[in-house]
């Protein structure tokens, strides 16, 4: 008898292509991002004596995509207002969630199943299934953020933590993503290290596993917000000129 031979990235056997077109049809990064942050790719993107680096080692990460998925590397892109308050520059505006859209953008153009959302919506999403009436169980929800083979956090740990389950369902995600290999791709505004001042009951256990798991990309410098701010009020101007 022939042994079939499996998918290293998922264990199962191979499918179909058109079964794979059918995943990536409901599993498309693109879904989850806004018709401006689809415009945003590497090859559009400014570059810098201060983001080089950050591009440099995306792309990197972008080329060698399918030994990451086999390794279930992570990628932590961040910027900490007090990291950025000792070199007198700034953790906002900087590019992170550009950056993300950038790699989100280039895996969707190459068809790989991925889902990238805000926090706040992952949350939305788990309390929808609390409604009566609701399509989806709360298990059906989070087995779908356990399991989808590369998943995009924008903006991690923004969200209004006033409550202990919010803490122990992000725990419960980041925990069978890192158990189960699956690549997770974060932006966030706190270093590792100040997680736990975040997150007081699971931000010291969430923060070892971003540590053992991702490639970290640190993001402070010039809040790019205010050119565009500038650029866009002298457009204007010419407009009325």
């Amino acid at each position: 008898m022939q042994r079939i031979k499996l998918d290293p990235l998922t264990g199962y056997p191979p499918v179909c292509e058109c079964h794979k077109e059918r995943i990536f049809a409901g599993c498309n990064a693109a879904l989850g991002m806004s018709e401006e942050e689809r415009t945003h790719t590497f090859k559009g993107a400014v570059i810098d004596e201060d983001n080089r680096p950050h591009f440099e080692i995306a792309v990197e990460f972008v080329k060698n995509i399918d030994k990451h998925r086999e390794l279930g590397t992570w990628l932590y892109i961040f910027g900490d207002e007090t990291r950025a308050d000792e070199f007198n520059c700034s953790a906002y505006g900087t590019g992170k969630t550009y950056l993300m859209n950038c790699i989100a953008n280039a895996l969707t153009h190459r068809k790989i199943p991925s889902l990238y959302v805000k926090e706040e919506k992952m949350f939305g999403d788990i309390k929808s299934t609390y409604n009566r009436g609701s399509e989806e169980s709360e298990t059906e929800v989070l087995e779908r953020y356990y399991r989808v083979p590369i998943l995009f956090i924008d903006d991690l740990f923004s969200a209004q933590y006033n409550r202990e389950w919010a803490e122990s369902k992000l725990f419960s995600i980041l925990d069978a993503r890192k158990n189960n290999k699956k690549m997770t791709i974060i932006t966030s505004n706190y270093a590792a290290k100040r997680i736990k001042d975040r997150l007081p009951i699971n931000g010291a256990k969430i923060a070892s596993r971003i540590i053992g798991q991702a490639i970290q990309i640190e993001m402070i410098g010039k809040d790019r917000r205010f050119d565009q701010a500038r650029e866009k009020a002298d457009i204007r101007r010419g407009w009325s000129a």
